[in-house]
């Protein structure tokens, strides 16, 4: 069990966060050697062939993962507030007796810890050790040194996550495994398992599927927090998308075998817990009360038959005109944000459907960079990799916004180009152009482009480049 409680305790009122455990070169050495060898005894218990007949292995390694557990929770609540350490405790928990209980409670200290030490959470080495001489500079310094052990943690691609092997290693439909569920899948038995599934479904699935559910919403809380702070200082954030399609995959795999077992499937699409809430009243109430405002209205509309015929024809029409545009065309995509509407609602269908297939998450991932700016999305693409984002800055030209001088150049009038080119002017007055329009064309982004640089005046590059 995760003492949420005691982990969320700040080490003292004059040092919340606590020391930065890693100027005690041997208090940090004992931890670090910790984690290097629960993760050795793992390695070499999903490398050994046989291993799970393997006793003195199998005990070992979770020796090694509980000594982990016991000693970054003894750091966590008395010697340092760290999100390296509370990485490491974290992934030791699916070798726990309650892997999903205790994987929910430990992801909801992660957030806690941003929530409440940020400005002191350790990695925090003192500022003398700092590059920058700066504040700002300094600032984004401490948060790239606390983002970068968390690395361990979440992940660069779904495959390296620190949850990505003990996840498949644990039960998850009584005895069948996530591990089971990619095996059946590479080699076609998917239908035996399934029947196995549905003859050991119990009431505990739906307790593991509420685990995976807050273990997720943790992650993405964590996420969250971490980007509005990171957005503050001008650094890139964190991505948590490959330890939560971690989550995502085990849940998707319990809805693919046993779902039909459920009365209503307990999860929406983002994987929060579904809701009972009444439908609200007040978007039926204007149609539901239209007629009787009408009738209503009858005896007006004939005390004003000898009014104005003008006057009336507007008080008649007035109502009309919200009502048209309230009414949608079925089937006409109209908007942008009703166009990703959509493609929710295709990638609902494809989760519901095909849970194993990849269609719903890359479908939600072009709704995702759709609301993206173009800088955020490059930074993603990229990895945040500067020299790939500064050789696009160069190729495109956006690395200098600014227009060149062409006051000095001569220009082709209106005239010349008709007379020239041999079109047909047709007969109709064209007034001239007012004295203050540009000698050439300008786009609407341009004009967005001039406005910033004369008002702003911004510094060249991808950051300062919108859609």
């Amino acid at each position: 069990m995760v003492d949420i409680e005691a982990l969320l305790a700040p080490i003292s009122e004059e040092h919340p966060s606590g020391t930065y455990l890693k100027l005690d070169r041997s208090a940090y050495r004992t931890l670090r050697n910790n984690y290097n060898t629960a993760q050795s005894s793992f390695r070499q218990l999903i490398e050994t062939p046989d291993a799970s007949s393997d006793e003195a292995l199998i005990e070992a390694n979770q020796s090694n993962w509980d000594l982990l557990r016991t000693s970054t929770f003894e750091a966590l609540t008395s010697q340092t507030k760290d999100i390296e350490f509370l990485g490491w405790y974290i992934a030791s928990q699916p070798f726990t007796a309650s892997p999903y209980e205790n994987l929910a409670s430990a992801t909801k200290v992660l957030a806690g810890f941003i929530e409440s030490f940020w400005g002191t959470l350790n990695p925090h080495p003192p500022v003398e050790k700092l590059k920058s001489s700066d504040e700002a500079g300094q600032t984004k310094e401490l948060i790239e040194f606390r983002l970068k052990p968390l690395l361990q943690l979440v992940g660069e691609s779904q495959d390296s996550t620190a949850l990505y092997m003990p996840l498949q290693m644990i039960s998850l439909i009584d005895d069948v495994s996530f591990g089971d569920f990619l095996r059946a899948e590479r080699n076609g038995t998917m239908a035996e398992l399934k029947d196995r599934a549905q003859s050991l479904f119990s009431r505990d699935v739906e307790e593991t599927l509420t685990k995976l559910s807050e273990s997720y919403q943790n992650f993405d809380a964590a996420e969250k927090l971490i980007a509005k702070e990171c957005q503050a200082a001008g650094v890139a954030p964190a991505s948590f998308k490959f330890v939560k399609a971690n989550l995502a995959d085990l849940i998707n795999a319990i809805q693919y075998l046993v779902g039909d077992k459920f009365a209503r499937w307990p999860l929406d699409s983002e994987f929060k817990p579904v809701t009972d809430e009444p439908q609200p009243e007040a978007a039926v109430a204007p149609q539901a009360t239209a007629p009787l405002e009408a009738s209503n209205a009858e005896p007006a509309s004939a005390e004003a038959t000898n009014a104005d015929p003008v006057a009336q024809n507007q008080v008649q029409q007035a109502p009309q005109a919200p009502v048209v545009q309230q009414v949608p065309v079925a089937g006409v995509i109209t908007s942008r944000d009703q166009a990703f509407h959509e493609l929710r609602k295709i990638s609902d269908f494809f989760q519901q459907t095909e849970p194993h297939s990849p269609i719903p998450f890359l479908l939600e991932r072009a709704i995702r960079w759709g609301y993206m700016s173009l800088p955020e999305l490059l930074n993603e693409m990229t990895g945040g990799n500067s020299g790939v984002i500064a050789h696009i800055n160069q190729v495109s030209g956006m690395d200098n916004l600014s227009q060149a001088d062409l006051s000095n150049k001569p220009s082709a009038s209106a005239q010349t180009l008709s007379s020239a080119s041999g079109l047909t002017q047709p007969d109709v007055h064209v007034p001239p152009p007012p004295a203050s329009a540009p000698s050439e064309p300008v786009t609407t982004s341009e004009q967005h482009t001039q406005t910033e640089a004369n008002t702003t005046q911004p510094e060249s590059g991808i950051s300062n480049f919108e859609w």
